[in-house]
C-alpha cells in the first residue's frame, strides 16, 4: 500500500548464504509468479558472488531485494507490490550504490525494465542504446558514472 512509513521497513546488507530464501522469496513473487519470467532464467547462478541488499517489513518479512555484481551490473531489484511507492526500492538501491562506492566501483550498469526507466534515472542512470527484450520483457540498457 501507498503511503507507508519508512519505518515500517528497514534494508540491510545481506549474504547469499545466509539470505537466499528470503531474497529468493521476493523475487520469485515478483519475477517469476508476477511477471511470468522462466524460473531458469530467473536463477542464473550469479548470486553467491554478488553482494545483495534486502527490504524487510516491521516484522521481519522480506519484501525487496537486490543485487550487484563484482563487475558492477546492478540486477534483481525487486519489490513486492504491496509495498511498492513506499520508497523500498530506492533504499535498497542506496544500499547497493552505497556498496559500489565502498568496493570502488566507478561505473555501475543495469537492464532496466522500460517502465522502471525513470526510477533509474532519478538516481543517476542514463539510457543507453535501443530498446530491447529480455526474458520477454522491454529494458533499457542504463550506465551511472561516479
Amino acid at each position: 500500500m501507498a503511503g507507508r512509513a519508512a519505518s515500517e521497513f528497514t534494508v540491510r546488507r545481506a549474504s547469499w548464504a545466509g539470505d537466499a530464501d528470503a531474497l529468493m522469496a521476493v523475487r520469485e513473487a515478483v519475477f517469476v509468479v508476477e511477471q511470468g519470467v522462466a524460473p531458469e532464467l530467473e536463477r542464473d547462478g550469479l548470486d553467491p558472488d554478488c553482494w545483495h541488499a534486502l527490504a524487510l517489513d516491521g516484522r521481519g518479512g522480506p519484501v525487496g531485494a537486490g543485487r550487484l555484481t563484482r563487475g558492477g551490473k546492478v540486477g534483481r531489484v525487486a519489490v513486492l507490490a504491496r509495498w511498492r511507492g513506499c520508497g523500498v526500492g530506492a533504499a535498497l538501491m542506496r544500499e547497493l550504490l552505497e556498496r559500489a562506492d565502498a568496493e570502488g566501483l566507478a561505473s555501475l550498469y543495469l537492464h532496466s525494465q522500460v517502465e522502471a526507466k525513470g526510477f533509474y534515472e532519478r538516481l543517476g542512470f542514463a539510457s543507453r542504446g535501443e530498446e530491447f527484450e529480455e526474458a520477454g520483457i522491454t529494458h533499457v540498457a542504463m550506465v551511472r558514472e561516479r
